[in-house]
Formats: structure tokens, sequence, C-alpha cells
């Protein structure tokens, strides 16, 4: 499977990290990551899923949903089960800040993506400083 990869989304850029527990119904708490973006009670998001990750992006008043009072998100049951997020997961919330998204990133994906990063690391000499 391909690893998800933000490219220049990430390049140069503020990423404000938080690990956050799913709820049976869905609900994170991203209230961090949210005020890391500067979003506020009320605004008017749109959820989409990217290479098996749920991006959420402000948009105009024709979005599916608003950021509520506790800053939390809801994600729907259609694009947790696209992008396999089950409740009781935890999943780790980007906040990209130059690009005003919120990423969310699967257990799986994070899983894929560590492996993939330490399976490299094994295979490269280890380099051990001068004394």
């Amino acid at each position: 499977m391909p690893v998800a990869d933000l490219g220049p989304l990430v390049d140069g850029g503020s990423v404000i990290f938080s690990l956050v527990r799913v709820a049976e119904n869905g609900v994170v708490a991203a209230r961090m990551a949210m005020e890391a973006l500067g979003w506020v009670t009320g605004l008017t998001i749109r959820l989409s899923v990217s290479s098996r990750l749920l991006v959420v992006a402000p948009c105009d008043s024709r979005g599916q949903a608003s950021v509520p009072p506790k800053m939390s998100l809801t994600m729907p049951a259609r694009l947790r089960a696209q992008c396999r997020i089950r409740p009781s997961d935890q999943v780790l919330l980007a906040a990209l800040v130059e690009h005003d998204l919120l990423v969310v990133y699967p257990q799986h994906v994070l899983h894929e993506m560590v492996t993939a990063y330490h399976t490299e690391l094994a295979s490269t000499p280890h380099r051990t400083a001068a004394k």
C-alpha cells in the first residue's frame, strides 16, 4: 500500500500535532489543532478524503459542518469507513497552519509510515560521532 504523501504541504510550514482517541460516535477532541489554525466556533468546514487521510478545511456557507462550541471534530461514518478509522482508535491530528488545513492520520497509515521509516533506518549504515 502506498504511504500518504503530503509533499509540499508540510515543507517549511508550521505543523501542530495532537494524538487523540476516536469516540464511539466518531468525535475527537480537536481544540488544540483548531486553535492553532485560528478556527472559531461556528466556522463552516468541509471534510473530504484524500490519500486515505481525512482532510478538513474551512469553506463557504455550503459546508458540511461547522466548528462546535467544544471545538471537537465529528467525523461522519462514511468518511471514517473510507479512512478505516474505528471507534477507540487513536488518530494523529496535524494542523497545517500555513495551509489552513486539519489532516487526520488514521492509525493504520501511521503504522505504515513508521514501519517504512524504520525499515529505511535499519538499512542505512549507522554513523557514530567522531571522538
